[in-house]
């Protein structure tokens, strides 16, 4: 599993399938975040070859919110700050990522180890 993509702080927007066309039909992708899906805060995405995983802090530490497999073609991604990234799961689900603006001092999520065994729900297609 090579790590592709690494990002911390991150604001993470999952997009139900039925809406995903709507949403990208949006002409921003800084305005179609706001109107579409739900947002988590204060994640850290990884993004595989294959596989994105989106983790979280919780009381007991980082816990793996999301993993799901990904479609490659749909991997829009970008190092510059500022940027707004996205990918398409295999189930149709569109994930929106960016920089999130905190810090993120005090998080465990700095130091998280994504090649441990966590706790997730299971991966659909899986």
């Amino acid at each position: 599993m090579r790590v592709l993509y690494d990002l911390f702080p991150a604001r993470v927007r999952v997009i139900a399938p039925e809406q995903r066309e709507a949403a990208l039909a949006a002409s921003e992708l800084n305005t179609f975040t706001a109107a579409f899906g739900r947002a988590v805060d204060k994640t850290r995405v990884i993004v595989t070859e294959k596989t994105v995983m989106v983790a979280a802090d919780a009381d007991n530490g980082p816990v793996l919110i999301f993993r799901e497999k990904y479609d490659p073609a749909s991997l829009v991604w970008s190092r510059k700050a500022g940027s707004v990234n996205r990918l398409v799961t295999l189930t149709g689900k569109l994930l929106v990522v960016s920089a999130n603006t905190s810090c993120g001092c005090g998080s465990r999520l700095r130091s998280w180890n994504p090649y441990r065994t966590v706790y997730s729900s299971g991966d659909p297609v899986e």
